[in-house]
């Protein structure tokens, strides 16, 4: 038995089937991010559809945003705004006949990391379009009431938040290529590139020291479309964060880049079987 697991982003879909931990298939997709909510519905379903298999026994979604864990609410998806406020869980278990879950997909991005690595005291971050984050403590993710707890993208910097520095986003805005561009020059020693990793590693540092002082982790991991960069900007973000973090707390940190390029996924399926545990 499986669980068909989504990790649903702003440029792209991620399907995986997944027993325990182990993803037996994997798909992707484009999303259409600026479609409606009939739209985006329709893509979805087409999607599951075109995976379900007579094992899957359920639905697990990550999504790019934050959900009333109560009701199942989308209360904001913040690169998909089509979804905020609608009850897709409950409309896809409506379609499907089957238990669907849903939660934020910086969650479980770090609950997967925690699962796969045994992790019992961390911050997951995801740099892809967006920022955000999963916190686990004492080897349990803590969401908060709204899966709120791991927002740090939006919080204030500069003329804007987080967000708008330490992720793609900031590579199109201020050195108007994408990142996998940037990447890709960068690999090749290009000196313009590489300067602007060291920059973008500069803005990461701010976010990890703010991250810091809330949460006092033991481990960071970094994931998302950004983190293969992570080389080109992880010197430049321990140089930075030394002049940002009272020292003692940088003394057992460990900052590290994900191993694991589906860890949301697992991170999904172990959310649907808690959640099923839970039930019971």
């Amino acid at each position: 038995m499986s669980v068909l697991c989504l990790d649903l982003g702003g440029t792209k879909l991620m399907l995986a089937q997944v027993e325990g931990k182990t993803l037996l298939d994997t798909w992707r997709y484009p999303v259409p991010a600026d479609g409606n909510f009939e739209q985006l519905f329709d893509f979805l379903v087409t999607c599951i559809h075109s995976h379900l298999t007579p094992e899957t026994y359920g639905i697990s979604i990550g999504i790019p945003g934050m959900v009333d864990m109560q009701s199942g609410t989308l209360l904001e998806v913040i690169n998909i705004p089509a979804l905020t406020a609608t009850q897709l869980a409950q409309q896809l278990q409506n379609t499907f006949e089957m238990d669907v879950v849903v939660n934020n997909d910086a969650n479980l991005f770090a609950l997967g990391e925690a699962v796969l690595n045994s992790n019992q005291d961390m911050l997951g971050i995801t740099l892809g379009t967006g920022v955000g984050a999963g916190v686990i403590f004492n080897g349990q993710l803590y969401s908060g009431k709204h899966c709120a707890a791991g927002e740090i993208g939006s919080l204030s910097y500069r003329d804007g938040i987080i967000e708008h520095y330490c992720s793609g986003q900031y590579f199109t805005t201020h050195h108007q290529m994408s990142g996998e561009h940037l990447y890709q020059k960068a690999c090749e020693g290009d000196s313009q590139a590489l300067q602007a990793f060291a920059h973008f590693g500069e803005h990461l540092a701010h976010m990890i020291a703010q991250t810091l002082l809330v949460y006092d982790p033991k481990d960071i991991i970094l994931g998302g479309s950004v983190s293969q960069s992570f080389p080109f900007f992880i010197e430049a973000l321990k140089q930075k964060l030394q002049s940002l973090v009272y020292g003692p707390q940088l003394t057992d940190l460990t900052i590290s880049a994900s191993q694991h390029h589906n860890a949301a996924l697992i991170g999904a399926a172990q959310w649907f079987l808690q959640q099923k545990d839970s039930a019971k």
